[in-house]
């Protein structure tokens, strides 16, 4: 017998029970005999019933869908993290809304939205944080605070220590710090960091690491060698090209490490366009282990920062209830786009 039709009313009234022991068999809680239990389960069975999702969330007061809160989202790093998140969500028996970062820090003339998400009814909300400036980071954390009167709040991407949220987070500093290690070990001292924002003051952000590594190694640290810009390909070309042309060719950096693959991939442009050969001439370490990193020339050392993993770490994270911060998991992935320096 198929479910088309089929109710709650039509297994109680098969079973020989009330609606509520139906209920009570479907959620898996409550004191039901076993007899009952197995009568009520061969009528489940015969009708092929499946509950709705609305239905559920009437009486458990749950409506089985969860929040994603999103930077960007013409970046493939995102939308990695959001397809790890919906595949767990779903295996879980939840679905997933995804809003823009707008939707929790709104603009100078509107206050912080929260009323508008708590308004959605979500089980859970998942919010990927990058760098924003000081304004911007002040009303996303009124507006955090605010929503987690209505729910569950986990945090996740590069996490400042001053979000005091459930979080898995990225340690950026130390990420760094051992790809500064890795160049100096192939014998490179011109290592440039290229990527990122001047204004960035956390304790955990990749400068941090990038200057630690520069001074275990004993290489001093120069202004020319650090670049600012978006994550994006055209920013990663138009800052390397500008280093380039500070410079004169004898002091060019000979490593570069971007701040994600995206920049990698300008810096590789930039480069060609200069004549300099990869990686005779210049090694480039990327971040996030994109798709397309093994398929570029020459194919490009990355580090993965493994995101659908994080999307459904996230997820569970989040469903546990459990109040703890986490490390994310990363390795770094040696391809061609790095050499030895003679």
């Amino acid at each position: 017998m198929s479910n088309s039709g089929s109710t709650i009313y039509d297994i109680a009234a098969e079973a020989g029970v009330s609606i509520t022991t139906v209920s009570r068999v479907l959620r898996g809680s409550g004191s039901v005999s076993a007899e009952t239990k197995k009568r009520v389960e061969a009528a489940i069975a015969r009708h092929n019933y499946h509950p709705s999702a609305i239905a559920q969330g009437m009486t458990s007061k749950k409506t089985y869908t969860l929040g994603m809160i999103l930077p960007k989202l013409l970046n493939p790093n995102y939308a990695m993290i959001f397809t790890g998140a919906n595949d767990e969500a779903r295996h879980q028996g939840h679905l997933i809304s995804l809003f823009p970062l707008r939707s929790l820090i709104g603009d100078e003339t509107e206050a912080p939205p929260a009323l508008s998400l708590a308004n959605r009814r979500l089980d859970g909300l998942i919010v990927c944080v990058e760098y924003l400036p000081p304004r911007q980071a002040e009303r996303l954390q009124k507006t955090l605070k605010e929503l987690r009167q209505y729910m569950p709040i986990v945090l996740i991407g590069c996490v400042p220590s001053y979000f005091k949220y459930p979080a898995i987070s990225y340690p950026m500093a130390d990420i760094t710090r051992q790809a500064v290690s890795y160049l100096v070990g192939l014998g490179h001292e011109r290592i440039a960091f290229i990527g990122g924002t001047e204004e960035d003051q956390d304790e955990n952000r990749r400068d941090v690491g990038y200057l630690e590594g520069l001074k275990e190694a004993q290489l001093p640290c120069t202004a020319s060698y650090r670049a600012f810009c978006r994550g994006t390909a055209e920013d990663g070309e138009a800052a390397l090209e500008g280093m380039f042309a500070s410079l004169l060719p004898a002091y060019w950096p000979t490593a570069v490490i971007a701040l994600n693959d995206l920049v990698a991939m300008g810096c590789i442009a930039a480069a060609r366009k200069r004549g300099l050969k990869l990686p005779e001439d210049l090694s480039i370490i990327g971040c996030d282990n994109l798709y397309c990193a093994p398929y570029l020339s020459p194919a490009l050392t990355s580090i993965d920062t493994r995101q659908q993993e994080l999307g459904a770490n996230a997820v569970k994270l989040l469903l546990s209830g459990e109040e703890k911060r986490l490390d994310a998991e990363w390795e770094f992935v040696i391809r061609e786009s790095c050499g030895r320096r003679e």
